[in-house]
């Protein structure tokens, strides 16, 4: 009786057995494909996230929080500094991307006293640290308000720091993502490179802070008394006008101020249109004072 498993028969079985060995790795390795780009997208929300936290807090305090010394999420211990670890705990995020790790922070130190600090440094343009190279659009190193920096899933440079390096042996952008020196890099994963980088923009921030408005003053009433313009805000001396003379000053929006008949904080206030004390705000502000 003949065998129903012939030689040909063998033969097919072997070719479906190759055949389903090779779609069993194509599988693994498609799916091992799928799982890289979940984490990094999941790490990427992550990362906008905290800038969004960040953005939200200094629309609320007038600043930028500092940075944490260590992974432990928060700066009310203290140890707050212009570079370190992502303050999870205070902002109220989550403590880690997707890959379990505290994200890399640095901010500009002028951005973290107060918002009269932080809106004239920006105004005034910010320069030094962090500085960004952006691969996406330039080769040239430029200075941003804050940098935030998910290490990736390895030490894809094999440095020994999970935070990686590039040089120009990659073509023309380079940074250094273990310290941000000379600049951080945001850059297309590679065999070199895992990094994901955002970053608030100085623009970006000044857009969500600062306000400024005109205060004009017109001491225009004759009666002979030096007018002051004192900002009770931030407890500042804006200046004096002299009778039948204005003065001008660009004031951050939301400033209370009060005109006074002498520099100093026993100064009488003055009759003025409108009556101060008042806050200057939305728009350009005249404000003509009156001697009593």
């Amino acid at each position: 009786m003949k065998s129903p498993v012939s030689g040909f028969t063998l033969i097919e079985m072997a070719i479906v057995m190759v055949v389903i060995g090779l779609l069993a790795g194509g599988g693994t390795f498609v799916m091992g494909m799928l799982t890289e780009r979940k984490a990094r997208n999941e790490s990427i929300d992550y990362l906008y996230q905290a800038k969004e936290a960040l953005l939200s807090y200094a629309s609320t305090q007038g600043t930028l929080p500092q940075a944490s010394a260590n992974t432990d999420g928060t700066v009310t211990d203290g140890d707050g500094q212009a570079d370190g670890f992502f303050p999870y705990l205070d902002l109220k995020l989550k403590p880690t991307d997707f890959y379990k790790r505290v994200l890399k922070y640095e901010i500009d130190p002028n951005l973290d006293t107060d918002l009269a600090t932080t809106c004239n440094a920006l105004k005034a343009g910010l320069v030094g640290d962090p500085d960004v190279v952006d691969a996406d659009g330039s080769v040239s190193a430029f200075p941003v308000a804050a940098v935030l920096v998910s290490s990736g899933p390895m030490d894809a440079d094999g440095d020994g720091n999970i935070f990686d390096v590039v040089t120009s042996a990659v073509g023309l952008h380079e940074g250094d993502n273990t310290d941000g020196d000379p600049n951080y890099l945001r850059y297309p994963p590679n065999d070199d490179f895992d990094d994901l980088v955002v970053y608030i923009g100085e623009y970006e921030l000044y857009s969500v802070l600062c306000d400024y408005v005109t205060l004009a003053v017109n001491n225009s009433c004759g009666a002979g008394t030096d007018a002051y313009a004192f900002d009770v805000t931030r407890g500042t001396l804006l200046g004096q006008v002299a009778p039948s003379n204005t003065d001008s000053w660009e004031i951050l929006s939301g400033t209370k101020v009060e005109i006074r008949d002498g520099p100093g904080g026993g100064a009488s206030v003055l009759a003025s249109k409108p009556p101060t004390p008042l806050i200057v705000a939305g728009k350009d502000k005249d404000v003509e004072t009156c001697a009593p």
